[in-house]
């Protein structure tokens, strides 16, 4: 999100934290150290554009609201980089939300976005080599990732991408907070208020009324609910609405059935898994895929689950799963093969201006 400052040129972007108004400041320029703690940087004697530039791709700035709350810093390519787009991982504990975005991640390391135009850079090296070290390479090995932990008092980004293509360029970042901090009304999910898009993430196991998947419920011990998943509703409840219909969230948002290789047998979710990725998305694509996924969801489950779907002016339904295969203990036994995890965040670039085209003139509408 950004904003005018009258009498300044510098962009103005919304912080993601404290949701006050910054620009770009020299004077407030921070580096980390090897124990990960922040110290000043001081650039004004640093006249070699090469260095001065490799300096500022992992700097930080300290923003200079932060008075009433934690210090926090944010990455000098988030001010200095075009639009920002703030992304947030939406579902209860255990859903696979952390799994969908690290094989999101994985996806665009191996070079999803290509195809579409699009290319990436960290918006922080040492962020990003860590979510990657951390969360991307133990899943590609074939590991369960542990559960997010409470945040408690504060959210941070998990990752944060720079994203390019068709003259575009913007600092993409995402929130995966657990599912317990998201239900809560608290200082940890103020950044709610300035979000820019939306994943709900829908387990399968808590959605749908499928006989065979009892087995997988008790296993898991996860019980259906028939009133959907409380995350949703109370984010919904957080999330502004829009200035022209204030029925509605106007911010994109894509609701993704993770696991869905659990019910990859069913009409039309056989079909779905079965299709790659299309080479150019179209307004034809997505509405095909997200009429599938209401219909199904609304078949075997209760339409409590397809609450964005009523209450986002704009929002799209995809089939994925993150793993493809299940878990036994604290392994994937056969290994990890992602299916579709990259169409939500697609249709999320979509409906941002990061994919225009003339055939997704009214994505998600």
């Amino acid at each position: 999100m950004t904003t005018d400052q009258p009498g300044s040129s510098r962009p103005t972007v919304i912080c993601p934290y404290c949701l006050d108004p910054l620009s770009y400041d020299e004077t407030r320029l921070h580096t980390r150290n090897d124990q990960q703690e922040y110290e000043p940087l001081d650039l004004s004697r640093e006249y070699n554009p090469v260095r001065r530039a490799d300096a500022l791709n992992s700097a930080f700035q300290r923003c200079p609201h932060d008075g009433h709350m934690d210090p926090h810093y944010l990455p000098v390519p988030y001010l200095t980089s075009g639009p920002p787009l703030t992304v947030a991982m939406v579902g209860s504990s255990s859903t696979g939300k952390t799994h969908l975005l690290g094989s999101m991640i994985g996806e665009v390391e191996r070079g999803g976005l290509e195809p579409y135009g699009l290319n990436y850079r960290p918006l922080n090296p040492d962020w990003h080599s860590r979510f990657v070290r951390e969360r991307v390479q133990p899943l590609h090995d074939g590991q369960v990732l542990a559960r997010t932990t409470m945040a408690k008092k504060f959210a941070f980004f998990a990752d944060g991408l720079l994203v390019s293509g068709h003259g575009v360029t913007r600092p993409v970042m995402f929130f995966d907070l657990a599912g317990e901090d998201l239900v809560e009304y608290g200082e940890v999910t103020r950044f709610l208020a300035g979000v820019s898009a939306l994943i709900f993430v829908v387990d399968p196991l808590r959605a749908l009324g499928i006989p065979y998947l009892d087995h997988e419920r008790k296993k898991a011990e996860v019980p259906e609910r028939a009133l959907g998943d409380e995350s949703f509703a109370a984010v919904l409840a957080r999330m502004p609405r829009s200035a022209r219909d204030e029925r509605y969230v106007d911010v994109p948002a894509a609701v993704a059935v993770n696991k869905s290789d659990l019910v990859r047998f069913e009409p039309p979710v056989d079909r779905w898994l079965r299709q790659p990725l299309p080479a150019e998305l179209t307004d034809g694509d997505l509405r095909a895929e997200s009429r599938d996924l209401y219909a199904f969801v609304r078949r075997h489950g209760s339409k409590a689950w397809l609450r964005p779907f009523a209450e986002c002016a704009r929002c799209t339904g995809h089939f994925v799963s993150a793993t493809g295969g299940r878990q036994m203990e604290n392994v994937f036994p056969n290994g990890v093969t992602p299916r579709r995890v990259l169409a939500p965040l697609l249709s999320i670039f979509a409906m941002s201006g990061l994919l225009p085209d003339d055939n997704l003139n009214e994505a998600g509408l």
